[in-house]
């Protein structure tokens, strides 16, 4: 007679409570996942992220704070550095924590903007907001699919001060759906760093450019799995996929499609 390889209920309490504090496991999900391994490993050749298209209907404009007015560029005294384009919104923020959305579209997004503005609506010449939807979705060994997200990248775009350049604001990652299969943890994060952020007009006529880069996790008690999506948005309404889940080699294209289209007196854009 073989020896059981379930985990005993102790040792599965004690093995939750040593898990990453973003995300606690249960001792039944280590019981369940010594009975059917297969089950709640995810096969990360299964995942994918499909674009579906624009957002249809009408968006929200969110008011973005106004930064401190020692930030940096005057805080709106004299005039601003129109080349000098900076996010003054957030850098890093969090989308979806365990399985549960977070995000507040409202407070959580990143501006591409001239260095000294109070804020967005120190400009004029704003676009509707705008949006791309994707749907991400992946498997394990089985076949079963066990993560269904489906996330909209939006950004307002188009704004202007005395009639120069093309600025972003608003720039966000926004859930719709997410669907996880139990024993699954899933969390979803958006970073702006301010390397990213670039100026891919002139001087005299600035187009902000900046990459959103979109970081997700996928855990059971046997797996853990990483990976990213790089999104590079300009205030004229450009808007590109720079990479792909699961590829190095996207991250190489990342660079070099940054530096083809940054001036040659900008700094490139990384992607660290």
């Amino acid at each position: 007679m073989s020896k059981s390889r379930l985990v005993p209920a102790a040792l599965a309490a004690a093995l939750a409570c040593a898990a990453p504090a973003w995300s606690q496991f249960s001792a039944q999900e280590f019981t369940s996942a010594q009975k059917d391994p297969r089950a709640f490993t995810l096969d990360e050749k299964s995942v994918t992220i499909e674009k579906l298209g624009p957002v249809v209907g009408p968006l929200a404009l969110p008011t973005p704070p106004r930064p401190p007015a020692n930030d940096g560029g005057g805080g709106g005294i004299g005039l601003p550095g129109l080349d000098q384009i900076i996010n003054t919104g957030l850098k890093l923020w969090k989308i979806i924590v365990d399985n549960k959305p977070v995000v507040d579209i409202n407070t959580q997004y990143a501006t591409a903007l001239p260095k000294g503005l109070k804020g967005w609506t120190d400009m004029a010449g704003w676009l509707p907001p705008a949006g791309m939807v994707y749907e991400m979705s992946a498997k394990n060994l089985y076949g079963m699919k066990v993560i269904d997200l489906r996330y909209q990248v939006l950004r307002t775009y188009g704004g202007s001060y005395d009639g120069t350049g093309r600025y972003l604001t608003a720039v966000t990652i926004q859930p719709l759906l997410v669907n996880v299969a139990w024993g699954y943890h899933f969390s979803m994060e958006s970073s702006v760093p301010d390397t990213s952020i670039v100026n891919v007009g002139t001087s005299a006529d600035p187009v902000a450019g900046l990459t959103a880069q979109l970081g997700w996790r996928i855990s059971t008690t046997l797996k853990d799995s990483s990976g990213q999506s790089l999104y590079f948005l300009q205030g004229d309404g450009a808007f590109r996929e720079v990479g792909a889940p699961f590829s190095a080699e996207s991250l190489k294209n990342a660079r070099a499609a940054a530096e083809s289209i940054a001036p040659a007196d900008s700094k490139p854009a990384r992607f660290d």
